[in-house]
């Protein structure tokens, strides 16, 4: 049965628009910023991203227990901590286990450094150069690993599902979740939209948002935590 109300529309159309102004106001004027030296620039930009992460997400939250809705629709329960949820955790820790041995043995050879730093390069811009932004990176992974997981893989998932069904809805889903990102470039949009299918699979797999909110943060966080690594490395004389 169809339970969607002006609120719940406005929500998704919420999830289309703020990309676009993403990526074609909010972005260029912050790189605009950066390129201009101007002081506490990537500070300033953090504290937009976790206030636009977590009152759209407070509201939505709010708005869901007013409603009296369930909150196994946005999967935000732990199946009574189930056998599937513990197997989705313990897969995402093997994940987490992953990221941290090759974070190591990336930054163990001073000769992939340059390397990396060419491959973060489409993420330079966001990531922390300083003590200070370090610190405000973590909570701005977490925002985005509970934030982000509750809105593409809760919401958007039980909206889109009263019209197409699971499968397809998880689906455009994921796109969306790219599309969202399209302000770091065209490539990264297939990219997060396959990242957004393993997030997908760890919410099947656990029955729960609660270890898919945990490796989205964590992986947004090793991110944070390598480019902090690699660009505050001296480059080498003559690049």
């Amino acid at each position: 049965m169809n339970q969607h109300t002006f609120v719940d529309s406005a929500l998704v159309t919420m999830l289309l628009v703020a990309p676009i102004v993403e990526w074609r106001w909010t972005w260029p004027r912050f790189l605009a910023r950066l390129v201009a030296g101007v002081p506490g620039t990537r500070l300033r930009h953090y504290r937009y991203l976790l206030v636009g992460e977590w009152l759209p997400t407070l509201f939505l939250v709010l708005f869901w227990g007013i409603r009296s809705r369930p909150w196994s629709a946005l999967y935000l329960t732990a199946g009574a901590l189930s056998l599937r949820f513990w197997l989705g955790l313990a897969y995402v820790a093997l994940i987490i286990a992953i990221l941290l041995i090759q974070r190591r043995a990336l930054l163990a050879k001073p000769e992939r450094i340059d390397r990396l730093r060419k491959a973060l390069a489409f993420g330079e811009p966001l990531l922390p150069h300083t003590p200070q932004e370090r610190s405000l990176f973590l909570p701005v992974s977490v925002a985005a690993g509970v934030c982000e997981e509750i809105f593409y893989r809760g919401f958007l998932t039980w909206y889109l599902t009263a019209w197409m069904g699971l499968i397809p809805a998880i689906l455009i889903a994921a796109i969306l979740f790219g599309l969202g990102h399209v302000y770091m470039g065209p490539l990264q949009v297939p990219k997060t939209a396959f990242v957004g299918l393993v997030f997908a699979f760890v919410v099947w797999l656990s029955g729960s948002l609660w270890p898919a909110m945990l490796l989205h943060a964590a992986i947004d966080w090793n991110s944070g935590e390598l480019g902090y690594r690699v660009f505050t490395q001296p480059q080498p004389s003559g690049t």
